[in-house]
Formats: C-alpha cells, structure tokens, sequence
C-alpha cells in the first residue's frame, strides 16, 4: 500500500509539471515494469515536497485566447510599444512559449526592476484582466506578487513584429506599473499639467481644494468664482511630488469613469469623491488630484491621513 500511494503522488506531480508546459523527466524518471505498468527507479520522498513555498504555478493558465486578444508590450526606459496577436492560433503559440513553470519570490525588491522589460495583457475565462510584467526572469503579476522562471520574451516578440503595433504609449500603459512606479522612477510619467508658465485651459477662479480622506476616497471641494457657467468630468489622475518634480501615479488596479459633464454655475461650489483605494497603499509624501486642468495638494503621513503642508 505505501508503494502504491507513493507512484500515485508521483503521477499526479508529473501530470501537474505537464500542465505547466515542462517536462518533468528531470524531476522523476519512469521506467516500464514487466506488466506494462510504470514504476520509479528512484523513489519520492512525499514528506520533502509537501512544503508549499516550493510549490511552482504557471502564471497564464487562466488565459483565454478563445475570446481575447493578446498584447505584449516592451518598455525600453522612455517609450512603451505594444503588438497585439488577434489571432487564437497564434496566442495558443505564444502561450506555450511563456507559460512556464515559476515559484514565488519573497521579499522582491521593485527599485532593483531595470529595462527594457515586458509585459503581457488577455482575459481570463470570467472576461478578467490578467497582466504581467517580466524582467530577466521575475514576473509581476497583477496582484503584485514577483515570481521567477526564465521565458523567451524575445522570441515571442518578434514573432509579433509589425501585428497591430503601437509605438505612441507612455509607462503609464506598462501593466503593472502601479506597483513598480511608487518605488522605481523608471515606472514615472512626468506630469502632463501645464506649469505656472503655461497656458491653463481652466480660469484662476475656478478652484478644488481635498477637504477629507476617508477610506481611501478624497474629497474635494469644487469653487466657481470665474464669472461663468463651468463643467467639469468625473476623471481624475493622482500625482506625487518627487523632488521638486511632479509625476503621474499609475494605478495599480483599472479605472473607470462614466463619461458626463458636470454643470457649475457660477458663484456656487460643489464637492466630488475620488476614489484612491485603486492605487493601493500610498507612502508618506506630497500628492495633488488633477481634474479637468485644476488641481488640489495634499500630505499624507506615515498612517496614510491627511497632514499638514510641508
């Protein structure tokens, strides 16, 4: 009995290593026995490979090319160009090539994530999102969680050359740059506001100033003194100050917003929410909310509420 559950555990952890695109002939060697059985010339020590951490995953297994495009992006430190493959046979392709065996990372240091680097975007079979950067052998993935295993990204970009390509994207459309950008400068868009210098599209006395931060949602307060009827949207950016500089946060999780304007008369004021919780946990430091031209800074201390300026 001990020996049969043993080739039985053996079974299941080489069918699993298939799964995943490997050969797990490495890892166990099968022999046929005078019945026309299998059997393990060298016998598993269950006990030694039940430990979860070295349990590997394959990272796109969710995948479903049947219903979804595939886009590999690469990000070469100022530009981020992307391929699209729309076409089920040829993402079957390229998924075989990346879906390769990882094992988790602990304690991954993000500021160490140099370029160029690549990233992938499909839909899982609900229709979800399912992101992932690579760089020399790390994965992120879209919860932001860093996995190792080697893939040939090289390879399966140029297999993409000239498919639907964009070269005019910003780091901002990096997957999973929210995660990267708050540690690494590499991940930061420089801010798109127009400078004192500049010319605003928005009256000086048209004003939104953050009156509260609960919960991960900023209000602000909105205040038409411009002598006329203004509108303003529901988008909004988040940005950080780093140095004297302004940068646009990427998000870490997808925003939407409902396309509509708003009316403000004049000589009224009006307060909106926007909702911060899909940027994550923010650190410490200097941020303002861009919408519509305006602007409003904010402090966060080390608890991640509001504190005063400076």
């Amino acid at each position: 009995m001990k020996k049969t559950m043993t080739l039985l555990l053996a079974l299941v952890l080489a069918l699993s290593l298939t799964a995943c695109g490997n050969d797990p002939a490495s890892d166990i060697l099968w022999a046929a026995d005078d019945n026309g059985g299998t059997e393990t010339e060298t016998e598993i020590d269950t006990a030694e490979n039940t430990d979860t951490e070295d349990i590997s995953a394959c990272l796109l297994d969710e995948a479903d090319t049947a219903s979804s495009a595939l886009i590999l992006y690469y990000y070469d430190g100022e530009t981020v160009t992307s391929r699209t493959c729309y076409t089920t046979a040829t993402e079957d392709e390229l998924l075989e090539v990346l879906n390769v065996s990882v094992a988790p990372v602990e304690n991954a240091d993000l500021s160490e994530w140099e370029v160029p680097c690549y990233g992938l975007w499909t839909c899982d079979g609900e229709g979800y999102d399912l992101t992932l950067a690579y760089y020399d052998g790390l994965w992120l993935d879209r919860d932001g969680n860093v996995w190792a295993g080697e893939a040939d990204f090289v390879a399966c970009w140029d297999e993409l050359e000239g498919e639907d390509e964009d070269g005019t994207l910003s780091v901002l459309n990096f997957p999973n740059a929210g995660y990267l950008a708050p540690v690494n400068s590499l991940f930061l868009a420089a801010s798109t506001v127009a400078d004192e210098s500049g010319i605003s599209t928005m009256p000086l006395e048209m004003t939104m100033t953050v009156v509260d931060l609960t919960d991960g949602v900023v209000t602000v307060l909105i205040d038409n003194q411009s002598g006329y009827e203004m509108e303003y949207g529901e988008h909004f950016a988040l940005e950080m100050e780093r140095d004297g500089e302004w940068y646009v946060l990427p998000p870490k999780d997808a925003l939407a917003f409902i396309d509509i304007a708003y009316i403000l008369p004049d000589m009224e004021q009006a307060e909106e929410t926007c909702d911060l919780t899909a940027y994550g946990e923010l650190e410490a430091g200097h941020y303002r909310i861009v919408k519509d031209d305006m602007t409003a800074e904010f402090w966060l201390d080390e608890n991640g509420t509001l504190a005063d300026a400076g």
